[in-house]
């Protein structure tokens, strides 16, 4: 699985378990989002942290990246919603442009990708995004960003990048810079001229989990200390600190248990919770970064309309949020749907919605009414709710959002051009 070339996803039960993703616990979330409510947004990375800060009322950050390669969609949709559902609860949100990262994996131009970039970001302002506490930028355009990536570059090799996204002796330079500067993106809420160390939350598809499996780690490498927690027991070591460091971290943590220095190591015998904040104070006193590893939630992939994963590099499996009305309701009219071979068998054996584009479509996006998408549900698989019905009147919900939505874009026209770095 890599972020460039993944199929439609089918087990996410085995997904979960090869790649350690936890489920989501939507019980312990005040007023979900529907995505989490409705089990779409279905695992996590340390959400934890994340709940803990909306609780807590503490500072944390939102950050998404929107590769330009062809226009926004309902996929996309997913990952601003859950932004702005962010943002609600009180996260300082960052959305990047992947300019950079366009040019090295799918070669497009920077300069088309700095045209199409905005049409991602006229959506986000459309749904509901307040630009005020809001960071618009191009990977290409934002200096501490690309200095913070060449920074991370120098915790990765070759070897492990092959490893984790199959790169080979073809793969271009740039293509593999794709990786820290990713890694950029998600670590700069975090940096000194951004109020310093705090939760960050990364909504994403499984199919981005490489780059979070890989940022966390890096996140890691960039500390000036790690720490271990094993039974009653703390243990720090000393990454990139000087000697006088770590004597001075010594003599903090000894008002706090009973000290230990090895060769390699702080050893402290206490389980105060605060000893990792105690460390990170320290390291950030002494110019380091003290990185919280970045958080993660995932979501199903869509279904595109011709069947496998909506994706805009495949013509005609997407709805564009730029789409025109008809244009849209033409394709749900011609889209695949989980319906039977003809009528009669349909009215006798019922419909698949879950293996429905066109529900999905009413699921993931259009029918906020859970006893109405759920009546939805049931009569397609009694057979009492027709493909063509079910088609013609997703395509008048359809229509009536678009419409909206690129009436809002239009007026988000004059916020944006204020806003974008």
């Amino acid at each position: 699985m890599d972020p460039w070339t993944s199929d439609k996803i089918e087990d996410y039960g085995k997904l979960k378990k090869e790649f350690g993703i936890q489920d989501l616990d939507k019980t312990k979330i005040k007023n979900p989002h529907p995505l989490m409510e409705r089990e779409i947004v279905f695992g996590h990375r340390d959400f934890n942290l994340i709940l803990n800060a909306i609780k807590n009322n503490q500072p944390y950050a939102a950050m998404s990246g929107f590769v330009p390669t062809g226009q926004p969609h309902l996929g996309h949709k997913m990952v601003m919603d859950q932004l702005i559902w962010h943002q609600q609860q009180g996260a300082q949100i960052y959305a990047a442009i992947a300019d950079m990262e366009a040019l090295a994996a799918r070669n497009l131009p920077l300069k088309q990708s700095k045209k199409s970039g905005k049409n991602y970001l006229l959506s986000l302002i459309a749904l509901g995004l307040n630009p005020e506490n809001t960071q618009l930028y191009y990977q290409s355009q934002q200096q501490q960003v690309r200095n913070l990536a060449f920074e991370a570059s120098n915790k990765m090799n070759y070897g492990e990048l092959k490893s984790i996204y199959g790169f080979n002796n073809q793969t271009t330079l740039a293509h593999m810079y794709a990786a820290p500067i990713q890694s950029a993106d998600i670590l700069y809420p975090q940096t000194p001229s951004q109020g310093g160390p705090k939760p960050v939350i990364v909504p994403a598809g499984t199919d981005q989990d490489p780059h979070l499996r890989l940022v966390r780690d890096i996140s890691k490498r960039m500390r000036l200390f790690s720490i271990e927690k094993t039974n009653n027991h703390y243990k720090i070591r000393s990454r990139h600190a000087t000697q006088k460091q770590i004597n001075q971290l010594k003599q903090k943590l000894q008002k706090h248990g009973k000290t230990k220095t090895y060769t390699e190591h702080i050893e402290i015998k206490t389980n105060n919770p605060k000893i990792p904040e105690i460390v990170r104070q320290h390291e950030i006193q002494n110019k380091g970064y003290g990185f919280y590893p970045p958080s993660s939630t995932y979501h199903r992939f869509m279904t595109g309309l011709k069947g496998g994963k909506m994706s805009s590099s495949v013509k005609d499996s997407y709805i564009a949020l730029t789409d025109k009305p008809q244009k849209a309701a033409d394709k749900i009219m011609k889209a695949k749907t989980g319906g039977q071979e003809n009528l009669k068998q349909q009215k006798k054996e019922g419909g698949e919605p879950e293996n429905c584009a066109i529900y999905e479509l009413l699921y993931f996006h259009l029918i906020q009414n859970n006893k109405h998408i759920k009546e939805i549900y049931n009569n397609c698989k009694q057979g009492q709710r027709l493909c063509g019905q079910c088609k013609k009147e997703t395509a008048e919900h359809m229509k009536q959002f678009l419409k909206t939505h690129q009436e809002k874009r239009k007026q988000a026209k004059k916020t944006l051009k204020k806003h974008l770095n």
